[in-house]
This record gives structure tokens, C-alpha cells and sequence, in this order.
């Protein structure tokens, strides 16, 4: 019986023994099990500071704050500017050295067959792939406007104005002509950036004599800004009376220019990435949707437009024809075409296209 008994006790101990071992076990286990979590999450917290802060440091082109100035080397630093030629003196490519060849002489047309002028530029290289008549004199229109967009976009990156702005609307700008937002006094909700979508999309000319005052006080102060930056990129044979390509109504020169300037000119806006977004958009609605725009631009459209077009811009009154500087994206490549003064659109529109497939077969053939 004694035997029996201390068999029992013999197993009971050994039972709470091994009770006490799963115990202690078991704490360990949690404890380093507690550990390792805590550790993992310590790991992503570390790493989502670190993508946060990644991300906070690459703020879009739009929220670039008032006074902070894009210099020369962040324009080289930045692969979306370094894609585009910056003309030289290279031969055989767009040249910023021509000599002055600016004129006084008032054209009453200046409209060829099947165009005035014309030239087709690799936007990378800046090499000339195919020109015609490109030195010729023209009149651009409505074209004139990718200057008072250039202009505009340097503004905001020197800090001199934002696209939030209000846009004060007086006299000046409501019904100026021809195609308009119909800008009214009354308005003060409308900004910089609505402004340059109606400018780019629906060529608005009020949009445009809205954003010269805006930045410079007087349509004068200006045009004489557009000048000074077209002489500056080259631009010799251009001369700029209006900030939205409207002819005078007495009869004087109208804007003048030539289809080798516009894509120098071209190629200026192109270094600013942010032309195409407004240039490339074929829809868009202002004031709370009461106002549809729609491009003009029918080689910029999805639906029989070309493919891989997303600007730049068109042109139209009668002195000087209809006009289209276009630039379409290919397999990586870039290249811009320049049509001045043809007869009507669809001449217009026919060449550009058909000069754009022959400026992408050349390119082509020399990869």
C-alpha cells in the first residue's frame, strides 16, 4: 500500500513539474513572439517615414509655392525639360543665332497653297527633318498664344503669379472678340489655371488679354514682355502686337512671325512639361461645369484625331490663313510640325498630318 501511495505522489510531482515547464514555455514563447512583432512594426513604421518623406520631397509642378525659382541647373537636372532640344548654333538644326530679321511691312495676306511656310523638327535633337518656305513671313493668329502660355508658365515659376489666382475681370476683357469665355465683370471665381485652359483649349481671346493684365498691368507692358522673350529664344524674325493673334482693327501689321520661329518657340513651351497638360486636354468644364470647353486642335482628339498628338496649338483669321503647330509622340520620339497660312482647315489639317508621318519615317530610318 505504502508503494502504491508513493507512486502517486511520484507522478503528481512529475505532473506539476511538466505543468510548470509548459508554463514557463509558453511565457517565453509570447514574450519572444511579442518581441518580434514589435520589432516588425518598429521596421514599417521606419519605413513608411521614410517613403512619407520621399514623397512630401516630390511635390508636383502645380504645387510649387509662390517665389520658388526653377533655375538653370534644376531645367538640366530634370529629365522631363533635359528630352528637349535647347537651340545653339548648331548647323542643320534649329539655330537660336539668325540674324535680325524682323520687317515692317504690312501684308494685307499672307496665305499660300497648299501653305505659307512650313518646317518639321525633332523636338530631341532639334534636327531639321523636313522644311519648306519655313523663313517665309506669316501671319499666326491664334498661334500667337503659345507665347502668352510661355510667358504665363515663367511667371508662375518665378513666383510673380500662381494658378489659384482670382482673375479680376474689368472692361478691357469682357467682350474683346472673336472666340471668348465671355469673361464678365461680375465673375471673381475664375483663376490663372482656368485661364490657361481657356487660352490653350478653347482659344479664348479674352482668357488671354485677361492673364497679360493680370501679370503685367497693361496689354502694352505685355506684348513688349512677349518680345523681349522671343528675341531671346531666337526668334529674330517675329514681331508681336497683340497678346491673343487678333488683328488690329485699323489695318496696321498683325502679329508676324515664321513657321522656323513658331518651333522655336515650340520647343521653349515643350521644356515646360506642364504645356501639354493643358495643350493635350480635348474636354474640359469651368465654372462649376455651366462651361464646356472643347479643343480645337482636331489632331489632339481620340476619335480621328492622330495618334500620339497632344498640342500645341491652331491658328485662323483671314489675313493670315489657318495655321497649326502640332507635336505628337512616337515610340519615345517627339517631333513638331509647323503649318502657316494655308487656305482652309482641312488643307491645314491634311498637310500636318501627313507631315508628321513623314517626320516619323525619317526618324526611323536613321535609328
Amino acid at each position: 500500500m505504502k508503494k502504491i501511495n508513493g507512486i502517486l505522489i511520484a507522478l503528481i510531482l512529475i505532473a506539476i513539474h511538466v505543468a510548470l515547464f509548459f508554463i514557463l514555455v509558453g511565457k517565453s514563447g509570447d514574450e519572444l513572439m511579442d518581441k518580434q512583432i514589435n520589432n516588425n512594426q518598429n521596421q514599417i513604421t521606419s519605413t513608411d517615414n521614410k517613403s512619407n518623406t520621399a514623397q512630401t520631397n516630390l511635390e508636383p509642378i502645380e504645387s510649387v509655392q509662390p517665389g520658388a525659382i526653377r533655375s538653370a541647373k534644376e531645367n538640366l537636372d530634370d529629365p522631363n525639360l533635359s528630352k528637349i532640344y535647347n537651340p545653339t548654333s548648331e548647323p542643320g538644326k534649329l539655330r537660336s543665332d539668325n540674324p535680325n530679321r524682323l520687317t515692317k511691312k504690312n501684308y494685307d495676306v499672307l496665305i499660300g497653297d497648299p501653305y505659307q511656310g512650313a518646317i518639321v523638327v525633332d523636338a530631341h535633337t532639334g534636327k531639321i527633318l523636313i522644311e519648306e518656305r519655313a523663313n517665309a513671313y506669316s501671319y499666326p493668329a491664334s498661334v500667337t498664344k503659345l507665347m502668352t502660355l510661355l510667358v504665363c508658365l515663367e511667371a508662375i515659376d518665378k513666383g510673380e503669379i500662381d494658378l489659384t489666382d482670382r482673375i479680376k475681370i474689368n472692361d478691357e476683357i469682357y467682350n474683346i472678340g472673336g472666340s471668348q469665355l465671355y469673361l464678365d465683370p461680375r465673375e471673381t471665381n475664375l483663376t490663372v489655371k482656368d485661364m490657361l485652359y481657356g487660352i490653350m483649349v478653347h482659344s479664348a481671346n479674352d482668357a488671354a488679354r485677361a492673364l497679360g493684365l493680370h501679370i503685367s498691368g497693361s496689354r502694352s507692358l505685355f506684348v513688349e514682355r512677349m518680345n523681349k522673350r522671343a528675341k531671346i529664344i531666337g526668334m529674330t524674325a517675329t514681331h508681336y502686337v497683340s497678346d491673343h493673334g487678333l488683328p488690329p482693327d485699323n489695318q496696321t501689321q498683325p502679329d508676324i512671325s515664321t513657321a522656323y520661329d513658331i518651333a522655336l518657340l515650340a520647343l521653349a513651351c515643350l521644356r515646360h512639361p506642364e504645356t501639354l497638360t493643358y495643350t493635350g486636354t480635348e474636354l474640359i468644364y469651368l465654372r462649376d461645369g455651366k462651361t464646356m470647353l472643347a479643343t480645337r486642335n482636331a489632331l489632339a482628339k481620340k476619335v480621328d484625331g492622330y495618334a500620339g498628338c497632344d498640342g500645341l496649338k491652331t491658328g485662323y483669321h483671314g489675313r493670315g490663313g489657318w495655321s497649326l503647330v502640332a507635336t505628337a509622340e512616337r515610340n519615345g520620339r517627339r517631333i513638331i510640325s509647323v503649318v502657316l497660312g494655308s487656305p482652309d482647315k482641312d488643307t491645314r489639317n491634311d498637310i500636318s498630318r501627313r507631315l508628321l508621318d513623314r517626320g516619323f519615317e525619317k526618324i526611323e530610318a536613321n535609328r
